[in-house]
């Protein structure tokens, strides 16, 4: 969903497949029970005290930023949502321990066999807290060249990631998750794609980029 203007409250909504099947059938079925909200397309760094208008127009620019068009697209919407502190919280959780932000995954030639390389996120800034209590999502938007497995073996059913040449998004559940390569040609050495890590209960996010390079091994 999104607002179609900054001066008017017009609720636009595109609804997903699944949420058109359930209106369609005209049962009832279509119930919103729980909603969130983000703010994608703000840029803070845009708050500006110089202003001088005054306290009053230090976010000025901000508020007229244009808004996201609304799309079902859970990869590209929905990144930075909400979250609700405890009163007195001055740090927002963050991840870290996914090195420098850079994974390079290593297969075969194109009838070899490739390695895998897991992440273990952690998540700080919690006081008492390493991980994330309900664990983590990890989405790799291109599933073409390399796929996730989870420590907890969730693989969401409906295409085989390990083989499906189609480029598109997978996401698994977990404490740590296994970036695994694919078969590539030589001439799709050096291929990147990204890997997003959120998670699940302080919605801490972050995104390390990973490549798939081609090792001839004839």
């Amino acid at each position: 969903m999104g607002y179609l203007n900054n001066a008017t409250t017009v609720l636009d909504a595109v609804l997903t497949k699944k949420g058109r099947e359930l209106l369609a059938r005209g049962q009832n079925e279509f119930q919103i029970t729980k909603f969130a909200l983000a703010d994608d397309e703000v840029d803070y760094s845009l708050w500006d005290e110089t202003n001088p208008l005054g306290t009053d127009y230090y976010g000025s620019v901000i508020e007229n930023l244009p808004l996201l068009e609304p799309t079902s697209n859970a990869n590209t919407v929905m990144r930075y949502k909400l979250v609700t502190r405890d009163v007195g919280t001055n740090k927002m959780a963050i991840i870290d321990n996914l090195g420098d932000g850079n994974e390079t995954v290593v297969f075969g030639n194109v009838n070899g066999a490739g390695n895998g390389r897991t992440i273990t996120p952690e998540t700080k800034n919690v006081q008492g807290i390493q991980v994330d209590p309900n664990g983590y999502s990890f989405t790799i938007l291109n599933s073409s060249i390399a796929f996730l497995t989870s420590d907890a073996g969730v693989v969401p059913s409906g295409i085989n990631y390990e083989t499906s040449e189609q480029s598109m998004s997978q996401t698994v559940y977990g404490y740590s998750c296994t970036i695994k390569s694919k078969a590539i040609l030589e001439s799709q050495h050096g291929s990147t794609t990204s890997v997003i890590v959120t998670g699940l209960t302080y919605g801490a996010t972050k995104a390390v980029t990973v490549t798939v390079n081609y090792l001839d091994e004839t």
